[in-house]
């Protein structure tokens, strides 16, 4: 009867020792905080005031657009929304999120692609939300233990350090 518990405790230490839920699984993970987020941010900020200095502005002036929402505008949000959604959906970074070294995961699956509803959910929708009472939702990475904004809430993910490899 002994020996029978015995092998018991050990098949269940050796089930223990296995991460028991997916959410364990991500406490691998070191959760990007609100200050390297605004890095990123900036950084994509940037690359976006210098395509529209170097590629829309000229547009505007070759077109002799004076109009304050014009054709040229509506091209310049689409690229800015695309370049938001495309970056993050195909590499789970942004220019900016290459740079500082952060990533955007989903929190269904440890490193797994984001699908496009995610994306779309994340970065228009939520982002949007996110914004509206005063910036709040992304203030709230600072506050919450997994550093979610509301957008990673919403669409259900998270940004981490990305891992070097070596």
């Amino acid at each position: 009867m002994n020996e029978r518990s015995i092998e018991r405790y050990d098949s269940s230490e050796q089930l223990s020792s296995e991460p028991s839920s997916f959410a364990e699984s991500f406490s691998q993970h070191h959760f990007a905080g609100f200050w390297i987020r605004v890095c990123a941010t900036l950084l994509d900020s940037l690359f976006l005031v210098g395509i529209s200095l170097l590629i829309f502005n000229p547009l505007r002036r070759a077109l002799g657009v004076v109009d304050y929402f014009s054709m040229v505008d509506l091209l310049e949000v689409l690229f800015n929304v695309l370049y938001m959604v495309l970056l993050t959906w195909w590499t789970g970074q942004t220019l900016g999120k290459m740079i500082t070294g952060i990533r955007v995961i989903s929190a269904g699956q440890a490193r797994s692609h984001l699908t496009g509803g995610q994306v779309l959910l994340r970065e228009v929708i939520g982002k949007t939300l996110s914004l509206l009472p005063f910036g709040l939702g992304y203030m709230w990475v600072g506050w919450n233990p997994q550093k979610q904004g509301w957008h990673d809430l919403i669409a259900k993910t998270y940004v981490i350090w990305e891992r070097k490899q070596a």
